[in-house]
């Protein structure tokens, strides 16, 4: 049995080792970002809730209905990171010449506006299922970075995300 043991943690330590610590694939570490700590706790608890009916929805639709809203002519648009508190994954989101989101291969700097959330949060944005006053509201949502830009992405937000 001892020896089935050590087996298994070596083979757990062989996948950690080559797992993309960026994206935090074998999930043994966690990324924290400023306020993601607060995000991740209301996000779980209203995943718990069922509050937002999306639990089962592909991560594509959440993704495709979130960047449909952000196509929305808006004045205070601004190219952002987003990152997803409990997966610990990073993209970009890029405004011009449409609305493009990729995984991110380099952390952010400080000069970038960052926004922490979760896929089914901004889906639940982008039906009206949530405004974005209320998501501020229940913490499942925080912006990091240089105020100017994070004031424009609220900004923007507020604008398009009414419930």
């Amino acid at each position: 049995m001892l020896k089935l043991g050590a087996v298994a943690a070596v083979c757990l330590y062989s996948v950690s080792a080559f797992a993309c610590g960026l994206h935090q694939s074998a999930g043994f570490n966690m990324t924290i970002e400023q306020g993601s700590l607060d995000v991740f706790a209301s996000v779980i608890e209203v995943r718990q809730s069922g509050e937002f009916n999306n639990a089962n929805k592909p991560d594509h639709f959440r993704l495709f209905s979130f960047k449909s809203s952000l196509e929305k002519p808006h004045a205070n648009k601004v190219d952002f990171t987003l990152f997803e508190a409990i997966k610990g994954h990073y993209s970009d989101v890029k405004m011009e010449p449409s609305v493009q989101v990729t995984g991110k291969d380099i952390l952010p700097t400080q000069a970038e506006v960052m926004l922490v959330t979760e896929l089914d949060i901004l889906d639940a944005l982008a039906t009206g299922i949530l405004s974005w006053d209320e998501a501020k509201h229940l913490g499942l949502v925080h912006i990091n970075g240089p105020e100017q830009k994070k004031r424009a992405l609220d900004v923007w937000f507020t604008g398009i995300f009414q419930g």
